[in-house]
């Protein structure tokens, strides 16, 4: 008879009666065999992970436990599951394709469980620690590494810090729907994902990259039912709520107002020109800032690391002799305080103050650069060659009989640097998009330091921008505008450089052309200022915006038909030219109702008065 092809597949029944299957069916795999990540035995695909429940188990307690878990879907008939007598023979082979019998297999886990490494071997080095251990190290750092609670959340003291008002409403569950509003890495997701750990709500994790409006129309509604039936509250967390349109968004008003769900919108766009304004004045928009040294960033980081090392020694001693984990083990033993001293040792200040200048307040982009130098020390920790002792070699030169460095040496000698994470990085972190707040922030940075004429911040600001990937021509630009605007009639001549610095952005482009614009910042931080004519022309809308639309006096009239003449267009008036020169003329160019009005002259100028504040 041909072997079963799948789990699924029907059979006779076995009995006294039964045919038995010949040898070589009953060896042949039910499916393509994988090796075991714990024991390294070859598995059935299919069968892997009952095998990594059971932890390796002989093939007695397994087959009982498919036996209940199929013994409900089963038929009283002549035909039953193939589950029913697995005698392990598809399911277990040897690295070498040598199929194991049951008494072996056992007699084999026996003697692994009490060999002389295994006892060695820290308490994580167990079989099952070792299955969930390979999950855990696939996931990223960063989300290995978030806070489960309020007390080990990073930085925003003033919303959930001690006295903060989201620590309150969160501990007294009674969060209403708020808006997350701050740069990337700053702790929005894991802040949600805390208040819906702490609170009693039901939670439901959505993202706007990832589900459209049927989706978020769905869990509302999901929403509104477990409401109705048990009164139980739901919050909703969407990520990136500002990729919503803001018609899209009208979803969100009726079960916002009526309290069926809790929203938790996350957004790095400004809410005041992204959210909808009906959903704003229902929700709370609370700001969170980038993280420094002072909100304890380096605490997160060696948080962060701790993990990270923790799975290198876990993969160490596992390549380690039993003469290096005896050494390993009595250094730190099972003490977790001395290991944790002992990780964060491995890391130097000077690493953990670069990853935190670097990362520019981002939390992920920090821990994420520092995985990556960690797991370039592993790799040289792990390795089989001698690629770590080549870079020894004065050491060597010393005692040419000395063997290469063993795992433990090894791990003992590394250290990440700041070397190595300014390496992971590449180049600085600046978080910059052209449509964002952070462009108009750095913008109006430039501005405002040429106007006040520190030219060393105006040339500080322009870096940011041009290294930031900022287009050459809009600075420019906002230059041209700056050499009226705040210069103006002082120094006419920065108008002209202003035009011919846009010229050579035009011709030369990035990224030769930024030592042209540093030279027109220069020259405009530097130069006399003057408001005149900005604040008069400001004047003259206000004018034109509020007041009577005033007639063009006839005098000054264009008259270039005869009708127009004998209407008096033109009449009367003073052709200065034929006038000698410095005499003034005596005629009126203002309508009558301005007859009056001034508007070109010096700008208010705040005085200081006897209060010692400064006044118009």
């Amino acid at each position: 008879m041909s072997s079963f092809s799948s789990p699924k597949a029907k059979r006779p029944a076995t009995g006294s009666n039964a045919p038995q299957r010949q040898g070589s069916s009953l060896t042949q795999p039910a499916s393509s065999l994988i090796p075991c990540p714990i024991c390294g035995k070859s598995i059935a695909e299919w069968f892997v992970n009952n095998h990594l429940d059971n932890e390796c188990t002989g093939m007695e307690s397994v087959a009982e436990s498919l036996s209940q878990q199929t013994s409900g879907k089963r038929k009283h008939g002549d035909t039953v599951d193939d589950f029913d007598d697995i005698d392990g023979a598809t399911l277990f082979q040897d690295n070498g394709g040598n199929f194991i019998d049951t008494d072996y297999r056992e007699s084999y886990s026996a003697s692994s469980a009490t060999s002389n490494q295994q006892n060695l071997q820290p308490s994580f080095q167990s079989r099952k620690d070792k299955a969930s251990a390979i999950i855990q190290r696939s996931m990223p750092l960063a989300e290995r590494a978030r806070p489960s609670s309020l007390d080990d959340f990073i930085g925003q003291k003033e919303l959930v810090g001690p006295g903060g008002i989201l620590r309150a409403l969160v501990l007294q569950d009674t969060v209403p729907s708020i808006i997350l509003w701050g740069p990337c890495g700053v702790g929005k997701t894991t802040l949600a994902r805390i208040i819906a750990h702490t609170t009693k709500a039901q939670f439901k994790e959505m993202g706007a990259t990832t589900h459209g409006v049927a989706d978020v129309r769905k869990a509302f509604e999901d929403a509104k039912n477990l409401f109705q039936f048990s009164r139980q509250r739901t919050i909703i967390f969407l990520d990136e709520i500002h990729r919503f349109t803001k018609s899209q968004q009208d979803i969100f008003l009726p079960f916002v107002e009526r309290g069926t769900i809790t929203l938790i919108g996350a957004t790095t766009e400004n809410p005041s020109f992204r959210v909808n304004s009906a959903l704003l004045s229902r929700c709370r928009v609370l700001t969170l800032e980038k993280l420094s040294l002072k909100d304890g960033m380096d605490k997160m980081i060696r948080r962060a690391a701790q993990i990270k090392w923790r799975d290198i020694l876990d993969m160490a001693c596992a390549q380690m002799t039993e003469t290096e984990l005896a050494t390993l083990n009595s250094t730190f033993g099972q003490n977790d305080q001395t290991l944790d001293e002992w990780v964060d040792a491995k890391i130097e200040p000077g690493a953990i103050k670069w990853l935190i200048d670097l990362s520019d307040g981002d939390g992920r982009s920090a821990i994420n650069t520092l995985e990556i130098g960690i797991q370039g020390l592993s790799t040289i920790i792990l390795s089989d060659n001698n690629e770590y002792n080549n870079n020894q070699k004065d050491l060597e030169n010393a005692s040419e009989e000395r063997q290469p460095s063993g795992v433990l040496e090894k791990l003992t000698a590394a250290k990440l640097t700041g070397e190595a994470v300014k390496t992971a990085f590449q180049k600085t972190h600046l978080q910059y998009d052209r449509q964002g707040d952070e462009h108009y922030n750095l913008i109006s940075a430039l501005h405002k330091s040429v106007r006040g004429g520190d030219a060393d911040a105006a040339l500080y600001w322009l870096g940011r921008m041009l290294v930031s990937g900022e287009e050459p021509l809009y600075i420019a630009r906002r230059l041209v505008r700056m050499a009226s605007e705040d210069i103006g009639m002082a120094d006419s001549a920065a108008l002209p450089l202003a035009v011919s610095t846009y010229q050579a952005c035009q011709m030369i482009g990035m990224p030769e052309c930024d030592v042209n614009l540093a030279h027109c910042v220069a020259y405009m931080a530097k130069a006399k200022k003057s408001v005149d004519v900005y604040y008069a022309y400001g004047q003259v809308k206000q004018t034109v915006s509020e007041e009577f639309a005033y007639p063009v006096p006839i005098h000054l009239r264009n008259a270039p038909t005869t009708l127009m003449k004998d209407l008096g267009y033109g009449e009367e008036y003073k052709y200065n030219p034929l006038y000698p020169e410095g005499t003034k003329v005596d005629q009126e160019y203002l309508p009558k109702g301005l007859k009056k009005r001034k508007f070109l002259g010096e700008a208010p100028v705040m005085t200081l008065g006897e209060d010692g504040e400064w006044h118009l």
